[in-house]
């Protein structure tokens, strides 16, 4: 099918939908639609596609054009993309800075024509929230120009000539609600569920029975922290609480752990065929091959690793070396997961220790360092091994292939960029994601299956936490596979505060299951059935009478969670005398 084609073909699927809109009955579906794509024709029958082109956020879209002039080996026609606003009348009106890494932090994106008038490439679109210059918002629609480097001055207070401006819109954001004197609602944690809270508190922050929410990004070890000293009314985590966490924090208030949805931990990667110059795809990593990316063994011939090359028969990687990882810099359930699962590997663990099957010798400075940590640490003192703060951090430089202490773009034929991130972040900025292999060989990636298996393979504290298991049984099973929780009080001081809290998080786990984003997985019913459950459980304090607590129990294996489930207490006892106690926060 030609370009011209997929464009016709657009414009008829949504004219067609359109004209279905409020006919017959609408049935809940299980996975999200597929975003719509955006398409316009622009000068002289050019014609220009995003995908998607609808209900955007900070993400990756591919943009192709056709009926565009080739361009010319001198590079006279190259193809340049930028974001604009709504109805572009100038240049002014779009954002055309030098693109990341540059200091000016821009997002224009450069290509090239073929002979038959054709290209694509991709381009990371921003939000208000990551662009104020163009203010775009589900209120506020914005455009992406593609246009012609014809040679030709652009005109003072026009647009270039050679060009086509397509429309997209945008997914609801904080830019959508009322002006914000005061929050109903203070949460922070995970990076992970960051983008859930966003879409929830954009949906939730009109009407009569509206929800201001706060949630601030920052990580699951940071958000239980700031929750155990009091200073937020709930936290998101991967993880539960530590024992030391708690106990460093004995008047924390009694809390139960309630699942939000399900999603993984991912190894992603830019690499590019230095032969055929496209990205490469389908690449398999084991938890040794991790080990020696995140200890920063020899990366300079990792891709003359013979692990590697066994698992991926007839891949060309890139001809030089690996980069230093792209990781995040803060304390976080990722980086936990992730060195769980290889600390937990046999042949990792004999890398580790200086026993490498593959006779790969560890960076002396790692010998003996002990996982799994929640803490990259440049234990070598490598100052190209620099971890980023924040996740997004990390995905841009991954999707722009920049190195942690780059400030240009590398070419991925030659340099190969990798990191470890969520799996929705991942797929939000297009990054390519490695499958990994099991102990037996079989490999397996982070399809919702697989996740789901990883999920129904964990362990179960005995407070109800589902905790990553790096072995799983099932063999098929995403071992990097997580349950984000929120850390929710048992009281609130006012049923306002009550009120608050119970409709976001009913909304998170009813309407919020059916439209997740990709890379999240909508929880099983029985453990959607249990988090509702605990959320009604919430209220304000009561004198109640109740046994002593007794001795807490060993995790068990896979049975379903109690409805409502508590942090464990700093001490416990075996009496069985029942005692009077006030709930308070």
């Amino acid at each position: 099918m030609s370009m011209r084609q997929r464009i016709a073909l657009v414009l008829a699927v949504v004219s067609i939908s359109m004209i279905g809109t409020g006919l017959g009955t609408h049935k809940a579906m299980a996975e999200p639609p597929v975003r719509a794509d955006g398409s316009a024709t622009g000068t002289n029958s050019r014609g220009g596609v995003v995908s998607p082109g609808t209900s955007l956020t900070n993400e990756v879209v591919t943009v192709s054009w056709s009926g565009f002039t080739p361009t010319l080996p001198n590079g006279l026609n190259g193809v340049l993309i930028i974001q604009c606003k709504g109805t572009p009348v100038t240049m002014a009106d779009c954002y055309s800075a030098e693109p990341y890494p540059d200091l000016a932090n821009g997002t224009r994106a450069s290509s090239t024509t073929g002979s038959d008038g054709t290209g694509s490439t991709r381009i990371e679109i921003r939000p208000a929230s990551n662009l104020p210059l163009l203010n775009c918002s589900a209120s506020n629609s914005c455009t992406v120009m593609i246009y012609e480097n014809d040679g030709q001055s652009i005109p003072v207070g026009g647009l270039p000539a050679s060009r086509v401006v397509i429309p997209i819109t945008f997914a609801p954001s904080q830019a959508d609600c009322p002006n914000i004197t005061d929050f109903d609602v203070r949460a922070d944690g995970s990076a992970t569920s960051a983008t859930l809270f966003y879409d929830w508190a954009a949906r939730l922050c009109n009407g009569d029975n509206a929800v201001v929410v706060d949630y601030t990004e920052n990580s699951s070890t940071t958000g239980r922290e700031n929750f155990l000293n009091g200073l937020t009314d709930f936290a998101v985590s991967g993880l539960p609480a530590t024992e030391e966490e708690l106990m460093a924090h004995p008047e924390h208030r009694e809390f139960s752990y309630i699942p939000l949805v399900a999603s993984a931990t991912v190894i992603a990667y830019n690499f590019t065929d230095p032969f055929t110059g496209q990205p490469l795809d389908n690449v398999v990593l084991s938890p040794r091959l991790v080990a020696r990316i995140v200890t920063n063994t020899s990366l300079e011939t990792f891709f003359q690793d013979r692990e590697l090359l066994r698992l991926n028969p007839g891949v060309r990687f890139p001809t030089s070396v690996l980069a230093r990882p792209n990781i995040r810099a803060e304390r976080n359930a990722d980086t936990r997961i992730v060195t769980n699962w290889f600390a937990s590997d046999a042949n990792a663990q004999l890398f580790l220790t200086g026993n490498d099957p593959f006779r790969i010798t560890v960076t002396p400075d790692y010998a003996g360092y002990q996982y799994p940590q929640d803490l990259f640490e440049s234990v070598s003192q490598d100052s190209e091994y620099l971890p980023r703060q924040g996740q997004r951090n990390v995905a841009l430089r991954l999707f722009y292939g920049v190195r942690p202490t780059g400030t240009l773009r590398e070419n991925t034929s030659t340099i190969g960029v990798v990191g470890v991130m969520d799996l929705p972040t991942a797929r939000r900025f297009g990054l390519k994601i490695a499958k990994i292999v099991n102990p037996n060989g079989t490999v397996v990636e982070a399809t919702d299956e697989a996740i789901l298996k990883g999920v129904a393979d964990m362990d179960i504290s005995a407070e109800g936490f589902h905790i990553p298991d790096p072995t799983p049984e099932d063999l098929n099973a995403y071992p990097l596979a997580k349950v984000e929780y929120a850390l929710v009080p048992k009281t609130f001081p006012t049923q306002t505060k009550v009120d608050k809290v119970r409709r976001l998080l009913n909304y998170g786990l009813n309407e919020g299951q059916t439209s997740l984003p990709s890379g999240y997985v909508a929880l099983p019913e029985a453990l959607k059935s249990s988090a509702l459950a605990a959320i009604g459980s919430v209220s304000i304090p009561t004198t109640t009478t109740a046994p002593a607590p007794s001795t807490t129990a060993a995790p068990r294996k896979k049975p379903a969670p109690s409805a409502t489930t508590m942090a464990p207490e700093t001490t416990t006892t075996t009496s069985t005398t029942s005692t009077t106690t006030t709930t308070t926060t």
